[in-house]
């Protein structure tokens, strides 16, 4: 008692820091889920745009999505969407670099990943979007995504002129019994072993 005495004034300014620290840590919180609610409207009002087909207008609405809410989840999904517009629009180079920028995407890692790729076959660089759609495979935790990204790889490989490379994708796939590719891999198993033995 006397030391909590002889330190109440301490003892004062210590709970008065507790406090503050706690309602800033509140007051921070709950910014951010604001933040992420106005994000989360503005992304779905620029989605509406783009499935209105008015493709200038959805670039322009996600633009500034991306520019206002960047760091949030819906942040990120609007760039996603703005590239794949850009896409659209021919505009290859704009939407590779903005994917480029985007750097980490958390959960949405293995579509970013997938939509570059889907860039470089646009831009004509298979070889390149394979090695992208082969990220997007390893970046997935849905085994039917990781093999639907994995065909991607091995198709942008055959137009690459790499059937060797190709073929191991393919056979891996149709070795799997349990891959829901099982089938067509057997089949382009089938096509890409004549072609590569008749080289």
């Amino acid at each position: 008692m006397e030391w909590a005495q002889a330190n109440a004034r301490s003892l004062g300014i210590g709970a008065i820091v507790i406090a503050a620290l706690g309602a800033g840590t509140w007051v921070v919180s709950r910014s951010n889920e604001t933040k992420a609610l106005a994000a989360s409207r503005a992304l779905a009002e620029s989605q509406r745009s783009v499935a209105s087909g008015n493709l200038p207008l959805a670039a322009a609405d996600l633009q500034k999505v991306v520019q206002r809410y960047g760091s949030t989840n819906a942040g990120v999904q609007a760039k996603l969407l703005l590239a794949q517009v850009l896409f659209q629009q021919e505009k290859v180079d704009e939407g590779l670099k903005l994917l480029d920028e985007t750097g980490k995407a958390g959960a949405l890692q293995s579509s970013l990943h997938g939509l570059r790729a889907g860039g470089l076959e646009q831009a004509g660089k298979p070889a390149e979007a394979a090695a992208e759609y082969l990220k997007a495979s390893q970046s997935t935790s849905l085994s039917s995504e990781r093999e639907s990204y994995k065909a991607d790889a091995a198709r942008a490989l055959v137009a690459a002129g790499k059937k060797d490379e190709a073929l191991k994708i393919w056979q891996a796939m149709a070795d799997d019994q349990a891959s829901p590719l099982n089938s067509e891999a057997r089949l382009r198993v089938g096509e890409l072993s004549a072609t590569v033995a008749s080289k």
